[in-house]
């Protein structure tokens, strides 16, 4: 064999090429050859490297020296170039307005019966078992409210704080108060008011005495009222709601749709009745904000202003004739101010020349409020001065005492010169020397709690007892007390005497202290 290596074979050409170059089939090319497939191929050469120089210009025209923008910035930049509207996040809507603001706009709906009221009311109420008075201190209902007006949030809790629990006021003293109120629901009449004259309709055992004038029937319901709300009794609530519920609507039954009265305009006195008998709805408003109880309390607020005699005060008469008295205008100065509290339109110019009145029937040498003269004495019947000496108590001093306080005075000499006065007359049962005063005892009740400190602990601690001691402990009269030994019992009868002292042991939950004792 040959030594001679063959030269390798070459791949074969490009297809293309074979039909030009006759050679090819040996495997040889010639220079001509490969200059004419480079020049074949470049076209393609060209078109790849123009692509590249595009691609490298193109990457030369960012700055990316500046950070990227983040994917918020880019959504909304993509947002923007489309005509698409950009939606505005949901508003939350604001909260429903509280159920008071609804049931004010509904002011002329009469008291609906007895059994619809328990359906519509009550049905997602509880109601404590226990009497209000067993635990004083529970709860806003039994703080809330004081037998002249107002409640806590009012005259005394929202605006000057809460007094802080009982300082008095025992187990001896509640139960009391519960058999007062016993008594009172047991011989309200049927169609809601208490029957000054006419209330042993309701005895059960025996025959009550203790009649009274039928012209307080309005005024006698007011008070009785005011004892109930003030044990945390509404229209809605508590042991006694269909009690309230049937007294508020008998008022409601019995006032002038045209002037706002309530109750008759006949007697002396029917101004005492409406008195009370508005204060009975402002409070019965205040504490359930039924919207029944709205209209007629406002229209009754109408008639205190209407009523009273022009740059002073008010007594008995309609329209006003001139006379004033402190009695009549202590009760028409506490509604107002009550009504303020509760939210009612109120007269703010009756309320100024109202206690320009007193001041003016105000002793400066001692600081005695008197009747309807300068410093003078408690009223009295010419035919009982005997029986009841009007020196034996200050009850338009403590009147005087009470509104000021309300008014926001506070250490004032006539402050403090009118509770020397009050406590050199502590309460003191000795029938026959004319103590007893029912009436002087509610008001130096509520003024020397005000007070406090050791003039209120003296007159608590003699309230207590007197007040206390003396209700009547069984048959028919249990829980009420003997109307014959007050000065204003012929009038009230035993309807007053038991609803007045009621409120009088109700004074340590009924009412927020507004000065702080000292």
């Amino acid at each position: 064999m040959s030594n001679i290596e063959e030269p390798s074979r070459l791949p074969p050409p490009p297809s293309d090429l074979v039909f030009h170059n006759p050679h090819h089939a040996f495997g040889e090319e010639s220079f001509e050859d490969q200059m004419r497939g480079a020049l074949k191929g470049a076209p393609w050469i060209l078109l790849s490297l123009g692509i590249h120089l595009l691609a490298i210009w193109i990457l030369m025209q960012f700055d990316f020296s500046q950070p990227l923008p983040s994917a918020d910035v880019a959504i909304q930049a993509s947002l923007e170039n489309e005509d698409t509207e950009v939606l505005e996040p949901e508003e939350i809507p604001p909260p429903p307005e509280p159920p008071k603001e609804e049931i004010e706009e509904q002011t002329d709906d009469p008291i609906v019966s007895d059994d619809q009221a328990e359906v519509e009311n009550t049905s997602d109420v509880e109601t404590d078992s226990r009497s209000p008075v067993d635990a004083p201190f529970e709860g806003r209902g039994t703080n809330d409210v004081i037998g002249v007006g107002g409640g806590a949030g009012g005259f005394g809790g929202g605006k000057y704080g809460r007094r802080g629990g009982a300082k008095g006021g025992g187990r001896a003293s509640q139960k009391a108060v519960e058999l007062g109120l016993e008594w009172l629901k047991n011989h309200q009449n049927p169609e809601g008011y208490w029957d000054t004259d006419g209330f042993q309709a309701q005895c059960k055992t025996n025959q009550c005495d203790g009649k009274g004038h039928a012209m307080n029937d309005v005024g006698n319901t007011g008070l009785a009222l005011l004892a109930f709300l003030g044990a945390g009794n509404t229209m809605t609530t508590g042991r006694y709601k269909n009690v309230v519920k049937n007294g508020l609507k008998y008022l409601q039954g019995v006032q002038d749709p045209d002037d706002g009265c309530i109750g008759a305009k006949a007697g002396q006195h029917f101004m005492y009745g409406h008195a009370l008998a508005t204060l009975a709805l402002i409070e019965g408003y205040y504490l359930s904000r039924q919207p029944v109880l709205k209209a007629p309390a406002q229209k009754a607020l109408d008639f205190i202003s209407r009523s009273r005699n022009p740059y002073k005060a008010w007594r008995y008469a309609y329209p006003p004739d001139g006379d004033n008295d402190v009695s009549v205008t202590g009760w028409m100065l506490f509604a107002l101010f009550a009504a303020k509290d509760a939210g009612l339109n109120t007269d703010d110019a009756a309320i100024k020349d109202g206690m320009a009145y007193l001041e003016e029937m105000t002793d400066p040498s001692n600081f005695r409020t008197g009747y309807h003269e300068k410093g003078s004495l408690s009223a009295r019947e010419p035919e009982d001065m005997d029986k009841w000496p009007a020196d034996q108590a200050e009850a338009m001093t403590a009147v005087a005492v009470m509104l000021r306080v309300f008014n926001k005075e506070e250490d004032t000499p006539a402050l403090k010169g009118a509770t020397n006065l009050i406590m050199a007359k502590l309460p003191k049962w000795d029938e026959g020397k004319g103590s007893i005063d029912y009436y002087y005892w509610y008001y130096g009740s509520y003024a020397m709690f005000q007070i406090g400190g050791k003039s209120w602990d003296n007159w608590s601690r003699s309230m207590e007892q007197t007040v206390v001691s003396h209700q009547r402990p069984s048959g028919d009269e249990t829980g009420s007390w003997d109307p014959q030994v007050d000065p204003w019992g012929d009038n009230g009868g035993r309807v007053y005497a038991t609803a007045i002292n009621t409120l009088c042991l109700e004074v340590y939950y009924r009412y927020d202290k507004i000065m702080g004792a000292r």
